[in-house]
C-alpha cells in the first residue's frame, strides 16, 4: 500500500495494477541521498490508490497508522488496521484497498529488494515467506512501546535521507536505524511464533522452495518437480516444509495456484477455459474441480458473485 503513480500493464491478463519502486521515488518532494528507500507521511488526501482494484508492488513496505484506519483485502480476507497498529507488507502480494477513514494518516517506509539485501538481511527469510501462508498479513497491534520505537527510527531515516540535512555519517546511521526497524519487527514475530528449532540447511531449503514455486507454479503443480530442482527427495522436501511452514509442499503450491486463479477469474476478458489453460490444467473440468475444492465455489459461481 503506497502513495503511488499507477502503471497499468494492458498485456497482463490479470489486470493487476503494478506499483513500481521508481514511481514511488517520483513522489518525493526532496532529494534523496539513498534512492533505495523512502519514508513518507500519507493521509487520505494524498492516498492515490483506488478502492477495490488489485495492486501488486515490486518493493517492501512498512507503515505505522498515526490516526484513523484503513481497510484492505489480501487473498479474499479483509483486514482493518487502526491508530497504533504497524503493518509489514512483503513485496509481490496482491491486495485491494477497501476503505480509508477521513482522518487516516500513516507513516510509510518503502524499500527495495536491493536495499534490504545490502543491509545484510535475507529478504527471503521465513517471516517474508509467510506472505504465502493462510494469513499473509503481518499486523502488530497493542504494542505501544514497539510502535514508539519504530516511529523514532522512521523519523530518523527520513531526516538522514534528505540531502539538505548535513550529516557526515549518514550512511552508517541509515544502516543502523534501518537494521533496528527490521530487528524490532522480526523479534516481535519470533516471540509470537510457536517455538521450533530450524537448522540453517532447512531454512535455505525452504527459501529455495518458495523461490521456485513463485517462478514455476503456473506450469508445474507437482512436488516432484521442485524436489528434483533442489536435488533432494520428495520425502525430504515434504519433511522440511512441514517443519518450517507447518504445511505440505503440495498445500503451498495449491494455495498459490488458488490465489492466482481467483485473480484471473476477476478478469472479464478471460473465460474459465482460458484461465484453466493459463494455469496449465489439463482441461476445464479438472480446473473447476480444483477451484471448488480450494474455494468452496465453482469458477462460474465465484465469477458471478465477485465480478458482477
Amino acid at each position: 500500500m503506497a502513495k503511488k503513480s499507477r502503471k497499468e500493464l494492458s498485456k497482463q491478463p490479470d489486470f493487476v495494477s503494478q506499483l513500481a519502486f521508481d514511481e514511488v521515488l517520483q513522489q518525493v518532494e526532496f532529494d534523496l541521498r539513498v534512492k533505495e528507500f523512502v519514508v513518507m507521511d500519507i493521509d487520505r488526501e494524498n492516498y492515490i490508490i483506488k478502492p477495490n482494484i488489485p495492486y501488486r508492488s515490486d518493493y517492501f513496505c512498512i507503515f505505522l497508522v498515526q490516526d484513523g484506519s484503513v481497510g484492505f483485502k489480501l487473498d479474499d480476507k479483509s483486514y482493518e488496521v487502526f491508530k497504533g497498529d504497524a503493518v509489514f507488507c512483503p513485496m509481490s502480494e496482491t491486495f485491494w484497498v477497501e476503505n480509508i477513514a477521513e482522518d487516516y494518516r500513516a507513516t510509510y517506509i518503502f524499500f527495495s529488494v536491493d536495499f534490504i539485501s545490502q543491509a545484510g538481511f535475507n529478504y527471503k527469510s521465513n517471516n517474508v515467506l509467510k506472505s504465502l501462508s493462510s494469513d499473509p498479513t503481518h499486523i502488530i497491534r497493542n504494542e505501544p512501546d514497539l510502535f514508539r520505537k519504530l516511529n523514532f527510527h522512521l523519523d530518523e531515516l527520513k531526516q538522514l535521507n534528505n540531502k539538505e540535512q548535513d550529516n557526515y555519517y549518514f550512511n552508517e546511521m541509515i544502516w543502523h536505524h534501518f537494521s533496528l526497524v527490521i530487528y524490532e519487527i522480526d523479534n516481535y514475530f519470533k516471540k509470537i511464533e510457536k517455538p521450533h528449532t530450524v537448522t540453517h540447511r532447512e531454512d535455505e531449503l525452504t527459501t529455495s522452495f518458495f523461490k521456485l514455486v513463485q517462478e514455476h507454479f503456473k506450469e508445474e503443480h507437482n512436488v516432484q518437480f521442485y524436489a528434483d530442482k533442489m536435488f533432494i527427495s520428495r520425502k525430504y522436501l515434504t519433511k522440511v516444509i512441514n517443519k518450517t511452514m507447518l504445511k505440505t509442499p503440495r498445500d503451498i503450491i495449491h494455495h498459490v495456484l488458488a490465489v492466482e486463479a481467483r485473480l484471473l477469474l476477476k478478469n472479464p476478458n478471460l473465460n474459465v477455459s482460458e484461465v484453466a489453460a493459463q494455469l496449465k490444467f489439463s482441461d476445464q473440468a479438472s480446473f473447476s474441480k480444483f477451484f471448488k475444492k480450494h474455494t468452496g465455489r465453482a469458477p462460474l459461481e465465484y465469477r458471478k458473485d465477485d465480478l458482477y
